[in-house]
């Protein structure tokens, strides 16, 4: 404990970068001190696997387990693999308390199966998440509508004679004049309509 913060180890396969994120993020706001993994080897950060590199951070966890009052496991479908198990064990031999992202059930190993099932799961999960959120932003796009055929209202008729207004200085530097930087509404109208275009396909 340091202070009236708890500190908090994350612990997990780097298959799962955004569990990581969305856990630090979380247990952060929560109150608690956390500490996670510097470099993710399953997702991307191939200096994991060049000579020594990958026992020195497995070295490295355990030390900030033993800075840790607990471990967060963030074990995605139930999955804990052969690194964390043995995280777990440390941990455990150290008095640390444990906690779970997921009902842990029991440990075991996972076979080769099992593996592929839980991180193919998480992924589908991933996918899913992005997909609400593109189709929320859609929606609210949708609720534009009205702004932005006035935008492209505006575009045909009034813009050019703003713009040179704005260029003789006739238009005060307290007013927002993001709509008149050369061809940032025509791009953003541009987009949108693309956009539009693809979903109707």
């Amino acid at each position: 404990m340091t202070g009236r913060y708890k500190v908090i180890t994350l612990c997990g396969s780097t298959r799962f970068r955004e569990q990581f994120f969305e856990a630090q993020k979380r247990l952060t706001l929560e109150g608690n001190i956390v500490i996670s993994v510097g470099l993710f080897g399953h997702s991307g950060d191939d200096e994991v696997w060049t000579e020594g590199t990958k026992e020195m951070l497995d070295d490295m966890h355990k030390r900030k387990i033993d800075m840790a009052d607990a471990i967060y496991v963030i074990n995605v479908g139930g999955y804990i693999g052969s690194s964390t198990r043995s995280e777990i064990e440390y941990a455990l031999a150290n008095g640390k308390e444990v906690i779970y992202l997921e009902d842990p059930g029991e440990i075991a190993a996972m076979s080769e199966a099992e593996l592929r099932v839980a991180e193919h799961s998480a992924r589908m999960r991933e996918i899913q998440r992005a997909y609400s959120q593109v189709m929320e932003g859609l929606e609210t796009l949708e609720n534009q509508k009205d702004n932005i055929e006035a935008l492209e209202r505006y575009l045909a008729t009034d813009w050019q004679a703003d713009y040179e207004a704005d260029e003789r200085g006739e238009i005060g530097k307290a007013v927002d004049r993001c709509v008149l930087g050369q061809d940032t509404l025509y791009d953003l109208l541009e987009d949108l309509s693309e956009l539009d275009d693809s979903y109707e396909e």
